[in-house]
């Protein structure tokens, strides 16, 4: 089967420039099942921190996977400083807008030197491009999850997240979104109707065989490896450093928590536009030296920063289970997060973490001075969180293998007519 793929996202994680690791295990496993994708996308991707002058150079070698990139303009090619609202308007313009049509250009120059079996939209841009091809093909509709569930009943929300919209109405034959607690399942039924059985909601992977607790030299060795003081207690989000993540709110509750515990350190994994905005926040509230930014790290580094913390926040009141939550849960750690979204079904106060009614600083602060001073509750509900996570979590072979197995079913049938008309 030959996919064609078309998406805005970058996908290599590389410090300081951001990723879609997500999107690196598709276009792997589609690989490894025997498929042949051709990715479109651009050189530089919207999730990427800062461009890089040979994005190509940097592209990853997934067997059975051709990159094809196209260069996307930019008022900055034009060499002048732009003010912070220029640049807003800029990534704008450029993926909203230009993107979608440059990318649909290439797609239909591979679709006229190549046999494709499959479309494949893969987030919002990628289905902006994909709605502007003809072609007679199944199509496949991929979200990571959806920023639309606060502003689906205002009009202003509606208007600033129009292509948002756009792309979840793009007709398909298989809707795939991720449940990360962002209620992606009611906001697509809402938005695009008449599903029926075409939606898939399912959580992502996990490197279950690579995710456990740490042992206590293990943890004495990350720390030493991270320069953390063995004696700190270490608070840690995971995140990109976006406003709906609400770092800020874990910030804030640094103050109460310094004065209980002076010996407190709050560790930041993550980088996006919110980053400067995040440190301001800690000079002005005076925390600064006990809030670490570690910046943008590999997937398959953050595993260090989990064994080196005690207690993981998750303060958003949105997407609070996406990977890092989940990962943290395997790794048997204690969780503090806000009851919104899912995290009820998988968080349960008083027994696999602590639920929040609401994300105030104050109440994240109690919480997380209690557990400083309760090392048997912070095992308790770590060693229950852990049980749950072996109980329910796929692993991303099992993961991916359910998708290309729904994909490959759709496939099929169009493939053989197309195979019986030549």
């Amino acid at each position: 089967m030959h996919v064609l793929m078309v998406s805005a996202l970058e996908v290599w994680t590389l410090p300081g420039r951001g990723g879609a690791p997500t999107l690196y295990r598709t276009l792997r496993a589609y690989g490894e099942r025997g498929h042949r994708v051709t990715y479109i996308t651009t050189t530089v991707g919207a999730n990427a921190f800062t461009p890089h002058p040979d994005p190509a150079s940097e592209a990853p070698q997934i067997p059975g996977v051709t990159f094809e990139r196209f260069h996307l303009p930019s008022l900055r090619n034009a060499g002048l400083p732009l003010p912070g609202p220029l640049v807003t308007v800029d990534q704008k313009l450029r993926f909203a807008l230009l993107f979608p049509l440059l990318a649909a250009r290439r797609a239909r120059q591979v679709l006229e030197r190549e046999h494709v079996d499959l479309l494949y939209a893969y987030e919002v841009h990628g289905a902006l491009a994909v709605g502007k091809l003809n072609a007679a093909l199944p199509r496949i509709a991929r979200f990571q999850g959806t920023v639309l569930h606060p502003v689906l009943d205002s009009l202003i929300g509606r208007i600033r997240k129009c292509e948002e919209f756009r792309a979840l109405r793009l007709p398909a034959d298989l809707y795939v979104m991720t449940n990360d607690g962002t209620r992606g399942d009611d906001v697509l039924r809402r938005v695009n109707g008449g599903l029926g059985d075409k939606l898939r909601f399912w959580r992502n992977g996990l490197d279950l065989g690579r995710l456990r607790p740490a042992t206590p030299a293990e943890r004495a060795e990350r720390r030493a490896q991270l320069g953390l003081p063995d004696e700190a207690f270490v608070l840690l989000t995971a995140s990109r450093l976006a406003a709906w993540k609400r770092v800020d709110r874990a910030i804030a509750a640094m103050p109460a928590i310094l004065r209980e515990i002076p010996h407190a350190l709050l560790l930041i994994v993550g980088d996006g536009e919110e980053r400067e905005r995040l440190e301001r926040q800690g000079r002005d509230l005076g925390v600064a030296e006990r809030v670490r930014f570690a910046g943008a790290v590999p997937q398959e580094a953050v595993l260090d920063y989990t064994h080196a913390s005690d207690v993981f926040l998750a303060p958003a009141d949105l997407s609070n289970v996406g990977n890092p939550l989940l990962e943290a849960m395997t790794c048997g750690m204690a969780i503090v997060t806000v009851d919104a979204g899912a995290t009820g079904e998988l968080i349960r106060d008083g027994e696999t973490g602590r639920l929040l009614p609401s994300g105030d600083p104050p109440a994240i602060a109690q919480a997380v001075v209690a557990l400083a001073g309760d090392s048997d509750s912070r095992q308790r509900l770590g060693a229950a969180a852990r049980a749950y996570a072996e109980r329910e979590f796929w692993t991303w072979d099992e993961r991916m293998a359910a998708e290309l197995d729904a994909i490959e079913a759709l496939a099929a049938p169009a493939a053989s007519a197309a195979a019986g008309s030549r």
